[in-house]
């Protein structure tokens, strides 16, 4: 009777603790991942580039954002330029994600703006947002881009950097046009959608059921990074975007953030947006556990379809010029 005894409370308390595991240490881990922490992932494509590269002059320059956030970046100017366009990198990346884009950008007749957001590269800052925060480092950069040069500024982002280009351009009408590539709907939908991703490369996550999980790591993001969870809302935002003209792209094969949330977005967007799915194939990809998967690439749009992704933008651009 004292072993049954014993080993009930062996079983209750190891029921406990797998409890605590799943719904209360994994949870607030996801959630620290993606707003405390801070890693860089490593960007061998684009690694050392500069816009010298591509034999672009260029000069450093350090900013704050509108909060008050200290923010470093690189202006590339054009002679007799038509405006700006602020490029705006994607989560646990830097501006040099967005390098490739500036010859294209500068044969336009455009500058370019390049810059860290906040908790990334050389850029101050204690916590990520998934685009909450970061809206105000766009914002920033926009008033940046009007000291430096007249004409129209259009913001050109890419996953939660397309996000808060979308946020900031909400908030602030003077922004002329916006390209948003890759972003999500909202973050709890991005939550959901991408824990269940994750399940397939983490043996211990198959343990964690998507619901309330999810639910709990969106909580404590919130809490941890400062903000009301249900105000990170792509949809929303980009329904107060004015009739802007504005370029939500995807590629066809992107698992993480699917093609559907491009068109998602430009039905809200109004009649001036345009959605485009550039064809994509799937990348093999060897996971945690050693087993070989074919996953997306996500974010890779422009590398995958430049041709058609630069004629769309080409349009944006031109749009942007007629207030």
């Amino acid at each position: 009777m004292r072993a049954k005894r014993w080993l009930k409370r062996l079983l209750l308390v190891a029921a406990i603790g797998i409890l605590f595991f799943v719904f209360g240490f994994v949870p607030y881990f996801l959630a620290g991942a993606f707003t405390v922490r801070s890693f860089q992932m490593q960007d061998d494509e684009n690694e050392g580039m500069t816009p010298a590269s591509a034999g672009l002059a260029f000069e450093d320059v350090s900013f704050s954002a509108r909060d008050g956030v200290p923010l470093s970046g690189w202006w590339v100017p054009a002679e007799n330029a038509k405006g700006t366009v602020v490029l705006v990198h994607g989560l646990n990346r830097s501006r040099i994600e967005m390098v490739r884009k500036v010859p294209f950008i500068h044969s336009q007749g455009w500058n370019a703006l390049l810059f860290d957001l906040r908790r990334h590269g050389k850029s101050g800052g204690t916590v990520r947002s998934l685009g909450y925060h970061e809206r105000q480092d766009v914002l920033g950069a926009f008033d940046l881009a009007g000291k430096r040069a007249p004409g129209p500024v259009v913001v050109w982002g890419i996953s939660f950097g397309g996000a808060a280009a979308v946020f900031a351009a909400a908030e602030e009408p003077r922004i002329a046009g916006i390209i948003c590539d890759s972003s999500y709907r909202s973050l709890r939908d991005t939550a959901r959608h991408h824990l269940a991703l994750f399940q397939r490369f983490a043996w211990w996550l198959r343990l964690v059921p998507v619901w309330p999980t999810a639910d709990e790591a969106v909580f404590w993001m919130g809490r941890r990074a400062g903000f009301d969870p249900d105000d990170l809302d792509v949809v929303k935002a980009a329904a107060r975007l004015s009739g802007r003209p504005v370029l939500f792209v995807a590629g066809s094969a992107d698992e993480r953030m699917p093609s559907d949330i491009a068109f998602d977005l430009k039905a809200a967007a109004g009649p001036k947006a345009a959605a485009l799915v550039v064809p994509s194939e799937r990348r093999e990809r060897t996971g945690p556990d050693g087993q070989k998967r074919f996953v997306s690439g996500h974010g890779h749009a422009y590398r995958d379809g430049q041709k058609a992704y630069e004629s769309a933008v080409s349009a944006i651009l031109e749009q942007s010029l007629t207030p």
